[in-house]
């Protein structure tokens, strides 16, 4: 058995499905102008390295999503899916995973992007299986607080339980991923491969013989 593990945004994908998902929100005026503002000026902070993935969540969700009725989001992300999807894949990465589920690898989608909108793009991707981050609804449905943040720590984590599971060789799995947050995942693979990297995790996979892609 192989298994070939992909990140979503930024590998899958091109940018980051989360944000395109809440800009498809403002269009359709779910959410008031504003939103934007300060949704730009959060991802901005992560991106220059002045927030963790676990601050940009929580700031993103208390200021954006919580005590949003999970129907109200749930119900846009079908049609954001269909819209969104065919444009926004990158292509030499689904070639991959074509490859992949071709030679009957068992597929994985860990993001950490909410569990709403990676369940969409899975279940249009046709992978076995996915992992996200994950939010919490009170007794009225509404998102009430954040579960579980997926981080490269935790994926890492999801390879050596794979891996146990299934009595899997280190080489029998592949992962691939663009950023360097998921430098310990990317490790604890044995084909290790980095799409579009960033600068750090460029460095890093020329050192390491990683191939990009």
């Amino acid at each position: 058995m192989y298994v070939s593990i992909f990140d979503l945004d930024g590998t899958l994908v091109k940018g980051n499905s989360s944000f395109s998902f809440l800009k498809y929100l403002l269009r359709k005026k779910v959410f008031p102008p504003v939103y934007f503002f300060y949704s730009l000026c959060y991802f901005f902070l992560f991106r220059y390295g002045k927030l963790s993935i676990q601050e940009l969540h929580e700031k993103v969700f208390a200021r954006l999503l919580k005590g949003v009725r999970l129907q109200t989001v749930q119900e846009h992300v079908e049609t954001f899916v269909s819209e969104y999807l065919e444009k926004a894949l990158y292509a030499p990465t689904v070639m991959k995973l074509r490859l992949a589920q071709k030679l009957g690898h068992y597929t994985v989608i860990l993001s950490n992007s909410p569990s709403f909108l990676v369940s969409a793009i899975a279940k249009r991707l046709h992978v076995h299986e996915w992992e996200s981050t994950h939010y919490a609804v009170d007794k009225a449905g509404n998102l009430c607080h954040i579960s579980s943040i997926l981080k490269g720590e935790d994926k890492a984590l999801y390879v050596a339980l794979m891996r146990e599971k299934y009595h899997l060789p280190r080489g029998h799995v592949t992962a691939y991923s663009d950023s360097i947050h998921d430098l310990a995942f990317l490790e604890a693979a044995g084909v290790s491969i980095v799409v579009n990297p960033d600068a750090k995790l460029k460095g890093y996979s020329k050192k390491k013989s990683w191939q990009q892609i």
